[in-house]
């Protein structure tokens, strides 16, 4: 019986099962994903008790990392609740030597001897308290263990590790082998070398481990009080930002993290999408259940008059509904696991929980379903033996509210997901080589690279298939630090104003197509990297910088607030620099030769920042080369095969310029890719529920459109009276979405500097795409009731 009831009404059943099932499948999986995001850091057994400390200047933009940070700071002095203080110096580049070979590394840490004590990394080989107790000790990690010695045990083998940043080079020798970090740790790496107490002049992610039911507060209100103390006579305050260890992956977006981190926003987009999409679904379920048990009055009628009760009826239905949604729950299940096979095991890993979903789904199915029944059951009284095939309780008004609110939703997250592909598009244009797909970048390379960079230059520019090549002394989208005090030639030694400064290469103005105002861009081939060298050198003994005028290029910004009018007036002009010992001031002077228009090198989540280009053979830790477009696999051979033959001891790291942005952006390009999938859900399950209602009305209109056809009716006419609802409707939908849309996207995008604009044409433009797909979706059938033989449908009155 059941069975039989089931198969009558399958197209509409159909429609239920398959939205249910997307929406099961997706709360399955979003479930997965929200956890997995909420249990970072949390695998410490002390992480409730582990604050990151960080020092904000005021306006400024906040560094997370520490300058001249010791273990026994003057900040921490006198301070309740601290009960281990660990630092980490982030290298971004280094490289090992052993018995004749040399192995390349990349983002390790210096660390304090107390790494392992506070932080609970699975330790393979080693003891935690002494594992990092010495200089000369360093730990890998187990799958950097494999890849240099197999299966052979690295334990007390000897390197050599080159690291001309902040240390000297150093014999080190490998202490222990830690389990690879969890990718539930908000930094990672695969080497951790000791960082000895005295070590200071350097930039440090500091860590407290504090003491049983400390007070973060007072903790931060005696910090205060020492900075305040320290910086009395400072230009600006400096206040202590203490983040707790489980916070920082979803809340901390600041200058220099270890990694990019997420959002607790995007937390909020899923969960509001997985909403948004189950209020459609309901509404289909609600529609079509009242659908379905309008089409079956006749079979309740017959049931009750035989002296079945309502208790019967109502009885059939839950146990309909039951079998849906348990079915619904079945192909949830086998749809999450072959759409994210990678993230299924996170719904699995909670049976508890995964169960509660399998149990508690059915349930809101069944009283979704049963709703439109109550509402009706007073339909199956046998009053009449004439049939229709709607319900007394089932009008056009139902249907209407139900449909205003559907399209109000799939509205709302059309907009959404073409706000937001509009401020994608907009970073990609800010950034500079952001639409570029074919830009190599190298992160920091060995210094005997660098020295033979001049070389591989040459003989890339040889080869057609390679456009360009530069360097700098960074990578594009990551935050600029470094900054030089700047007069003019009109200016005492004792004025002069901070601008952040970049060292960059040949050819970096025309590389990335950067815009000249006025004057042109840098001369090549000035000094070697040989006499730069002494230069610094003789700078750091103290000797007076060389009477060396070199070339400036400075941005629109940096002209504007060292008081040039115009570009024009800048070009020609005479700066001085002041830096600080081991800084870029050994050649302390020189001329304006360009100015630039403001780009952007850092993110978009930043104002544009006045920029003092340097053109030097030091300090060129990054390079860069442009690919042809028209031929890039050619061209990626040839890079590898010269590399290869200038660079024969170290293989070629590199990765593209996109792939940096769109690490830096990953939590924006997700929130894109989640709003197009949920927007096409949306938009699917909505419309299938629109094809129902059209029939629906199809079907109680069949003998008003045979008459007002024998009446002269066109089928334009018959067509017209059909979609005109419709479309005042979701023209409805379209006023209440809206205001929503406009506000929600007002506020996300507060975090970037550079915005787009919410112009009243995107909202139109995402309206009319919803309402002329809607329309087209449902005309099909419009058009067939308007074409129907008016005879057929009227022979039987």
């Amino acid at each position: 019986m059941l069975l039989r009831r089931l198969n009558k009404s399958k197209s509409l059943r159909l429609v239920n099962l398959l939205g249910l099932s997307v929406i099961f499948a997706c709360l399955l999986l979003s479930y997965a994903y929200v956890r997995k995001e909420m249990r970072y850091d949390r695998f410490h057994r002390h992480a409730e008790r582990i604050v990151r400390l960080s020092f904000q200047t005021e306006n400024e933009p906040t560094d997370v990392r520490i300058h001249g940070f010791a273990p026994s700071d003057p900040a921490l002095a006198g301070v309740a609740g601290i009960e281990a203080v660990v630092r980490m110096h982030k290298s971004e580049s280094g490289e090992l030597r052993h018995e004749g070979r040399n192995y390349l590394t990349d983002h390790f840490y210096f660390v304090s001897g107390n790494f392992f004590e506070v932080f609970d990394f699975k330790l393979l080989d080693g003891d935690p308290h002494t594992v990092l107790d010495s200089p000369e000790k360093a730990v890998i990690s187990r799958s950097y263990a494999n890849r240099l010695f197999g299966d052979a045990s690295p334990v007390g083998k000897e390197f050599e590790l080159v690291n001309g940043r902040k240390f000297a080079d150093r014999k080190v020798f490998i202490s222990g082998v830690f389990e690879d970090f969890p990718e539930t740790s908000h930094f990672h790496t695969d080497l951790l070398v000791h960082l000895p107490d005295d070590a200071t002049n350097l930039f440090s992610y500091v860590y407290l481990l504090l003491h049983p039911q400390t007070n973060i507060a007072d903790l931060q209100q005696g910090i205060t009080a020492n900075l305040k103390k320290l910086n009395s006579n400072a230009p600006r305050k400096v206040f202590p930002l203490l983040f707790p260890l489980t916070d920082i992956h979803l809340h901390s977006h600041f200058q220099r993290e270890h990694e990019p981190n997420s959002n607790i926003y995007y937390i909020y987009l899923i969960a509001c999408a997985n909403l948004l999409l189950l209020l459609i679904v309901l509404f289909n379920l609600w529609l079509n259940a009242g659908l379905i048990f309008s089409f079956n009055r006749r079979y309740y009628q017959l049931l009750r008059l035989n002296g079945a009760s309502s208790w019967r009826v109502f009885w059939d239905e839950c146990l309909l509904a039951l079998i849906l949604g348990g079915a619904a729950v079945l192909a949830g299940l086998l749809l999450a696991q072959s759409v994210m096979p990678g993230l299924f095991p996170e719904v699995t890993s909670n049976t508890k929980v995964l169960l509660l979903l399998c149990v508690l789904f059915p349930i809101l199915v069944m009283i979704t379903s049963v709703i439109p029944v109550i509402r009706q059951m007073s339909s199956t009284r046998f009053f009449s033996m004439q049939f229709h095939s709607y319900g007394t309780g089932f009008t056009l008004s139902n249907i209407r509210y139900m449909l205003i609110g559907q399209y109000a939703i799939v509205m709302f997250v059309v907009i959404v997901s073409v706000c937001i592909s509009r401020q994608i598009g907009l970073i990609r244009t800010m950034q500079v080589g952001g639409k570029e797909r074919t830009i190599l970048v190298m992160r920091e390379q060995p210094a005997s690279v660098i020295r033979r960079y001049g070389l591989l230059k040459t003989d890339l520019a040889k080869h057609p298939e390679i456009r360009r090549v530069t360097s700098a002394m960074q990578l594009p989208g990551s935050a600029i630090r470094d900054g030089v005090y700047v007069r003019t030639d009109q200016e005492s030694e004792d004025e002069g104003r901070r601008i952040p400064v970049l060292v960059v290469g040949e050819d970096f103005i025309p590389f990335f197509g950067i815009r000249l105002l006025s004057g042109t861009s840098f001369s090549k081939g000035l000094r070697t990297l040989e006499e730069e060298e002494q230069m610094l050198f003789d700078s750091i003994d103290g000797k007076p910088a060389p009477d060396i005028t070199e070339e400036y290029v400075i941005n629109r910004k940096a002209a504007e607030i060292l008081g040039f009018n115009t570009p024009n007036e800048a070009v020609g002009q005479r700066l001085h620099i002041r830096h600080g010992q081991g800084g870029v001031d050994y050649i302390n002077k020189g001329m304006i030769v360009g100015v630039t228009e403001n780009f952007n090198y850092t993110t978009t989540y930043d104002d544009a920042i006045p920029q003092l280009l340097l053109q030097r053979a030091l300090f060129q830790h990054c390079l860069m080369v442009y690919l042809s477009p028209d031929d890039t696999k050619e061209a990626l051979r040839t890079f590898n095969r010269v590399w290869q033959e200038i660079n024969p001891e170290y293989p070629a790291q590199y990765t593209f310029l996109h792939d940096v942005y769109d690490s830096i952006y990953y939590n924006e390009l997700h929130a894109e890719q989640l709003t197009h999938i949920f927007s096409a859900l949306c938009l699917l399950v909505a419309t299938l529920g629109l094809i129902i209602i059209m029939a629906f009305i199809v079907k109680r209109k069949t003998k008003e459109i045979g008459i007002r056809k024998i009446n002269g009716a066109q089928p334009s006419d018959i067509l017209r009276m059909l979609n005109y609802r419709f479309v005042i409707w979701i023209g409805i939908a379209f006023l209440l979405a809206v205001p929503g849309a406009y506000m929600a996207m007002t506020k996300w995008l507060e975090i970037f500097a550079f915005k787009t604009t919410l112009d009243w044409w995107v909202f139109l433009f995402a309206g009319l795409s919803v309402l002329l797909l809607s329309v087209a979706a449902v005309s099909w059938q419009s058009w067939r009731a308007a074409t129907i033989n008016p005879v057929k449908t009227l022979k039987s009155e």
